[in-house]
């Protein structure tokens, strides 16, 4: 998911005070990092390699910003911390696996590093993967126009006759995010969750999702056009109906059925509801200072953009098969998800079908929910994939790609 969030400034010791100190690694030289604490560890890594991550790690849970390379830290100069996070790298021979900070401050029970985490906007990849194994089974096509699968609403969606699924999933349809407040001023449908907890609890039926895009905004340019961009999850909502008109079954199904069960992500799925406890998820909230607990986020409002619940394991083999075209049945397929278009944002290179390229040769996603922020990403060539979380929706995991392969190259892991 794609939130807009307040900014503000962190404070360490404020984040201290609330998380305490998990356990010390004796090898980071900064005091300051060595204070934050990490734990969980199981790793190899080169320690170069394991030094710079752990750094990363320990932004995630509330190291001050002059740690931060300069490059990274002018992109997003207001962060946040969180109470827990997880960062899992797998390179050629090694891997590095460590978790940070408290899955329940109350109760003091500390991050797994495999507990799992509300993915948000890297659903978009699954739901992309989804329709393109339908466009090679000739269920469907990429440029198909959405009127062809959802008629109904195409005749009621501004410019709906002119869009296409190709529009939808690259972004480029001009229909604005649900999760936004709309162009007439109404408050978006997750905006209201940041503030009221019922709001927050509120189950959303995919079909009143584009109820409320029709009836209350222009679109923000026409489909197709030149030099435009926005970032829409209205877009993944129309996609995930098309889905299901033609598999005539629940996406949950389709997703189960086409890419956990054959990946063996056995601890993988959409929910569409609030999480119960017995799921294991850590406690989140929206924001440092913490004051406002977002656990019981009802994931219906993430649905085909947003609502999968995953682990580091299982979206470690996600995006590697993913990168390595193992989940289609034709390389071209793969290629024609790495068609991108320019976005404007300086922290990737493109936009795919549902697939950012994120630097050469980085292919990925970030998510975002009202309680989890998240990066995972993998290498073409260089046989290297990670993926990053934290339990707050605003972060310095913002930039975790950016931090990540910044982490990778100065410690030699990557040529820079």
């Amino acid at each position: 998911m794609n939130l807009r969030t307040p900014r503000y400034r962190p404070s360490l010791g404020a984040f201290l005070s609330i998380l305490g100190v998990v356990c010390t690694v004796p090898h980071l030289a900064s005091a300051e990092l060595a204070n934050v604490g990490l734990c969980n560890i199981a790793t190899d890594a080169p320690p170069a390699v394991e030094l710079a991550l752990d750094r990363v790690l320990a932004h995630g849970i509330g190291a001050e910003l002059d740690t931060v390379p300069e490059r990274i830290a002018a992109l997003l100069p207001n962060v946040g911390a969180a109470p827990g996070a997880v960062v899992s790298v797998h390179g050629p021979g090694w891997r590095y696996v460590k978790a940070a900070g408290r899955a329940d401050p109350d109760t003091g029970a500390p991050v797994d590093c495999q507990q799992p985490f509300q993915i948000g906007s890297n659903t978009k990849m699954m739901t992309a993967v989804v329709m393109l194994q339908l466009q090679e089974q000739g269920r469907l096509a990429i440029d198909d126009p959405l009127s062809r699968h959802l008629p109904e609403i195409a005749a009621r969606l501004p410019n709906g006759e002119a869009i296409t699924l190709r529009h939808l999933a690259q972004h480029r349809s001009g229909v604005f995010s649900y999760t936004d407040n709309a162009p007439d001023g109404t408050p978006g449908l997750m905006e209201a969750g940041m503030t009221d907890r019922d709001a927050l609890r509120r189950p959303l039926d995919p079909l009143a999702a584009m109820d409320f895009v029709i009836d209350h905004g222009k679109p923000l340019f026409a489909p197709g056009e030149t030099g435009q961009w926005g970032y829409s999850n209205s877009g993944y909502f129309l996609l995930g109906l098309v889905i299901e008109r033609i598999e005539g079954r629940a996406i949950d199904k389709s997703f189960e059925e086409r890419i956990f069960t054959p990946l063996g992500m056995d601890r993988t799925y959409l929910w569409n509801a609030a999480p119960r406890k017995a799921f294991g998820l850590p406690r989140s909230w929206l924001k440092s200072p913490f004051d406002y607990e977002t656990t019981d986020w009802n994931l219906s409002q993430g649905w085909a953009a947003g609502a999968v619940i995953s682990t580091p394991g299982d979206m470690h083999r996600f995006i590697e098969a993913l990168v390595a075209g193992k989940l289609f049945k034709s390389p071209q397929t793969l290629a024609l998800m790495q068609q991108t278009v320019p976005t404007g944002r300086p922290t990737e290179l493109g936009y795919g079908i549902g697939l950012k390229q994120l630097a050469p040769g980085l292919w990925g996603h970030g998510g975002q929910t009202l309680g989890y922020l998240s990066s995972i990403g993998a290498f073409s060539e260089a046989d290297i994939s990670y993926v990053a979380w934290a339990s707050s929706s605003l972060n310095s995991f913002a930039l975790g790609d950016m931090a990540i392969l910044d982490a990778l190259q100065t410690s030699g892991a990557l040529p820079k």
